[in-house]
């Protein structure tokens, strides 16, 4: 929680008490009068309304063109759920963003094709986002696809290997979304492996070299188009927000009570996301994990990544260049992760981007005792303080988060479809 939140929020609460006490507006008593449920001042349902509804889809991306197409959405769903897009054949995205887990991972740090060194983000609802990955080193769904396709600890594989993957079992509808695939029959002028930095990619052409990374692009960009469909609304708490007084217990309406107040929870959840896309550093332990510096490297990743939305292979890279010519990585950058959704947590556990604390009741304990000092890396934000909740405060906090948990996306998007 920054210091530039924790002013907005004063500032907006008290142009709130204001507004509640204009003569021309009805008393914050007879507000809370009309509503069956008199737990919460006129201030405070205001607030609570903010956080509701999600809207029905996520907001548009004109750096990929097929964002929104259906056939795209089918390709791409094929591709999540194929481990033949990976080094050794066994691992696709939906290892570590398993639909079973509220597409996020059990494990404290995902095993993919090596361990790697932070936890799995749900997947639901992350085309809400603004940023991708806990440092935010992608500024698109499908940038990220890519990142994970080639990571070393991820699926490890290369963008040629899957572009032959795609010559060979994907042609016809790949070519039906996308256009023409190059020649990759001819195997002198595309190797069956290899990615830049390996001696087979670096000796192709420039003109073959774009060939690949247009069909490395769209790879990802399918994957876009089908994880836009896995959106999760209609939590309990969006029909008590809606007017179902009976959608929630009588504890998660204090918990919510105990959310936007003093568990201060709302500095950083304070949207539809339940996440202000920004990025704190709470302190959080490495642990027995090396040193992240999180958002510092992550600017930097982004801004050399050819795949960001202001890059060649966007599709419109006009408001993403207008966006990353913004970003510069500063000290205070140093140890900074982005604040996650809270929409579906319960189903996400565990929770930080170490993966370190296992339940809604740690993470609490956590924010109660103002963090924890030691082995993170840069300063942890000063607002980070003792909260002093009870144990009733606590356990109703976590029933109000439970009320979080949205419907899942349709039945079809959950399975693994029939593959070429």
């Amino acid at each position: 929680m920054s210091i530039r939140l924790v002013t907005v929020w004063i500032i907006f609460s008290c142009a709130l008490s204001l507004f509640g006490c204009s003569e021309d507006e009805p008393s914050e008593m007879t507000v809370a009068s009309e509503k069956k449920d008199d737990i919460f001042t006129a201030r405070e349902w205001s607030v609570i309304q903010s956080l509701s509804p999600l809207p029905e889809t996520p907001p548009p991306n004109p750096t990929n063109r097929v964002a929104d197409d259906p056939e795209a959405a089918q390709l791409g769903q094929m591709f999540f759920f194929d481990a033949r897009f990976s080094k050794d054949g066994t691992v696709a995205c939906a290892t570590c963003h398993s639909p079973f887990h509220g597409f996020a991972d059990v494990e404290a740090t995902s095993l993919g094709a090596g361990r790697g060194t932070r936890n799995a983000p749900t997947l639901l609802n992350a085309a809400y986002n603004e940023w991708q990955f806990w440092d935010g080193r992608a500024d698109t769904l499908w940038s990220q696809a890519l990142s994970a396709l080639e990571g070393e600890t991820e699926q490890a594989g290369t963008r040629l290997q899957y572009a032959h993957l795609i010559h060979q079992h994907y042609a016809v509808d790949y070519e039906t979304v996308f256009g023409e695939l190059p020649e990759l029959a001819d195997t002198t002028r595309f190797p069956s492996d290899g990615k830049p930095g390996d001696a087979t990619f670096n000796s192709m052409s420039e003109i073959d070299q774009h060939a690949v990374n247009i069909v490395f692009a769209n790879i990802g960009k399918a994957i876009e188009a089908y994880e836009r469909l896995l959106v999760s609304r209609d939590a309990p708490f969006d029909r008590y927000v809606a007017g179902d007084t009976e959608a929630i217990s009588p504890e998660a309406k204090r918990g919510l009570k105990t959310f936007i107040g003093k568990g201060v929870c709302i500095l950083c959840h304070d949207t539809p996301t339940f996440t202000d896309n920004e990025f704190h550093n709470l302190g959080v332990p490495q642990g027995t994990l090396p040193e992240d510096i999180g958002r510092y490297a992550g600017i930097s990743m982004l801004l050399g990544d050819p795949f960001n939305g202001g890059g060649i292979y966007s599709d419109d890279p006009t408001v993403a260049t207008r966006i990353l010519n913004f970003l510069e990585p500063i000290q205070q950058h140093q140890g900074e992760f982005k604040t996650p959704t809270l929409r579906n947590v319960a189903l996400t556990a565990p929770y930080f981007h170490t993966g370190e604390l296992p339940t809604l009741e740690s993470v609490i304990e956590f924010n109660n005792v103002g963090g924890t000092g030691g082995n993170f890396a840069g300063q942890r934000e000063r607002t980070l303080e003792p909260l002093g909740l009870s144990e009733e405060e606590k356990s109703e906090l976590v029933e109000f988060l439970e009320t979080l948990t949205g419907e899942l996306p349709p039945a079809h998007l959950l399975t693994k479809p029939n593959l070429p």
